[in-house]
């Protein structure tokens, strides 16, 4: 099939093969339950010998609650030494755990870096990267550390008569984007600086009203031709937009905000972004 999206009506639905393959010599693995399970029992999959039964428990610690699931985590992580290299595997399921979650434990970093077993210290360098190298120094993603271990965030720049600044950053790995909501008044000035440390194509849409399901829709039946496009649809409800910005890039660009009160919606018009990555501009008297 052809690399489109997979509601793409251009995808061939008709031809296609599946395949089961099955170690006849060893038993079917045992099924495991995971799906609306509780947080203790979902971390003790993350045991489980399986990488298929970890990766699925992940999926699900996602649909949790964050402050929940780390303190899970670090309850679970208790029961294991750091120094011994056959509980190094744990220590690395915990912190990409926190990754998932976007919550940075640099004291889990650097332990699981310091790891006798290679395979995990290797895999705690790339978390490292993601959290300082791939990372803006500024912005409301970026974290700074002060001395009492606390973190700040951003988002919103200035704001005064002439309008507002805010700087909007996507979430790595998490498909979402970092400030979700701040307020303009009606006819002034909006400056964003767009930031994209994902390792997927994103882009933000700025829209009149409640019209962020439709100008997404518009932008996936744009089909093979989205990508030219910047999936980009044509509509007048389009009030500004950044480019596609891939992996290390951004951008800044102004609007004038609407006149008409009230909330409008922006969102990432890549085929199937918009139903997470999403916010709203409130426009005020």
């Amino acid at each position: 099939h052809m690399q489109h999206n997979i509601r793409d009506p251009e995808r061939d639905h008709k031809h296609g093969r599946v395949y089961r393959i099955v170690n006849t010599k060893k038993p079917l693995q045992k099924p495991v339950e995971i799906d609306g399970q509780p947080l203790d029992k979902l971390m003790a999959n993350l045991e489980h010998p399986i990488d298929g039964v970890r990766h699925r428990t992940r999926v699900e610690l996602s649909e949790r609650p964050t402050k929940d699931v780390i303190a899970a985590c670090n309850k679970w992580l208790a029961k294991f030494d750091p120094e011994n290299p056959e509980h190094a595997h744990h220590f690395l399921e915990g912190l990409w755990v926190h990754q998932q979650h976007n919550e940075r434990n640099m004291k889990l970093l650097k332990q699981v870096m310091a790891s006798k077993n290679p395979h995990a210290a290797i895999a705690a360098a790339t978390v490292n990267h993601h959290w300082t190298v791939a990372d803006p120094a500024l912005g409301s993603q970026a974290v700074v550390e002060d001395d009492h271990g606390e973190v700040e965030k951003g988002g919103l720049l200035s704001q005064n008569a002439d309008g507002v600044h805010v700087r909007i950053v996507t979430i790595v790995e998490r498909m979402l984007y970092d400030f979700t909501s701040f307020e303009v008044k009606a006819g002034k000035k909006v400056k964003v600086d767009f930031v994209n440390p994902d390792f997927m194509p994103h882009n933000i849409v700025f829209v009149k009203g409640k019209a962020g399901n439709e100008i997404a829709q518009a932008a996936l039946a744009l089909g093979s031709e989205g990508f030219a496009k910047q999936f980009i649809p044509e509509s007048d409800k389009i009030i500004a937009h950044s480019k596609m910005l891939d992996n290390g890039q951004e951008e800044t660009f102004e609007f004038t905000a609407p006149t008409e009160v009230g909330e409008h919606e922006f969102v990432c018009t890549f085929p199937g972004h918009a139903v997470l990555m999403r916010g709203v501009m409130k426009v005020v008297k």
